[in-house]
């Protein structure tokens, strides 16, 4: 009979493989209190931006991890209410590009995230969350926070957006009030099989059809015996 060890052994490794990262979607509000060009006045921000729990880590150092992603669920929006004479109301503003950064213990101390949107086609666009502790206890680690930071944690909470062109440019920083996540937030990574745990399942099936082979050996012996 055809062995059927390496077959169910691939099922094993395929079958551990189909785990999928969570999508994790963050809102933000805030109120701008800084309008260089007078078109923004004290209007309230609202905005989202969308990643998932196995974001590539494109920087990490000792006091920093840095995370990107570019198209599909990667991305950051802000639109705006009560701009002056109401010209910017509720014009969505998107950013296809995402990069979140997590400062610990930075040189200061400083812990820092950053959220950045930036547009593939508008590369005037700049969108950014800046929340920063001084302290240096909002964070423990670099890790790639799946539920919103809490904004208690931090002593300045700051909103970027620059867009327009340069003959009429378009700038406005505020205070982040709100920093939530929409729909099932998740608390950790929904992770790939370990290593460990795969091999250890391979390790198991390997055990049992060894097993149900010295049996059915065993058997065979028996009945050539009588």
């Amino acid at each position: 009979m055809r062995n059927p060890i390496p077959a169910i052994v691939a099922v094993v490794i395929l079958g551990a493989g189909a785990a999928s990262a969570d999508v994790v979607p963050f809102a933000f509000t805030g109120t701008i209190d800084n309008d260089p060009f007078g078109v923004f006045g004290t209007a309230a921000f609202s905005g989202n931006y969308t990643f998932d729990s196995a974001t590539l880590k494109v920087l990490n150092t000792p006091t920093s991890g840095g995370y990107a992603g570019s198209g599909g669920i990667f991305s950051m929006s802000v639109s705006f209410t009560g701009t002056i004479g109401g010209t910017l109301d509720g014009l969505p503003f998107l950013g296809d590009t995402l990069n979140i950064t997590v400062n610990n213990g930075f040189p200061g101390p400083l812990d820092e995230y950053l959220a950045t949107g930036t547009s593939s086609v508008n590369s005037a666009l700049f969108v950014e969350l800046t929340l920063d502790d001084g302290t240096g206890t909002a964070f423990s680690n670099t890790l790639l926070p799946l539920a919103p930071p809490s904004l208690g944690g931090f002593s300045s909470r700051r909103f970027a957006f620059f867009a327009g062109t340069l003959d009429n440019p378009l700038e406005a920083e505020g205070t982040v009030s709100t920093l939530t996540c929409t729909s099932g937030c998740v608390v950790s990574a929904v992770p790939e099989p370990s290593s460990v745990i795969l091999l250890s399942t391979v390790g198991g099936v390997l055990l049992w059809l060894r097993r149900r082979k010295i049996r059915r050996d065993a058997r065979a012996g028996s009945v050539g015996q009588e």
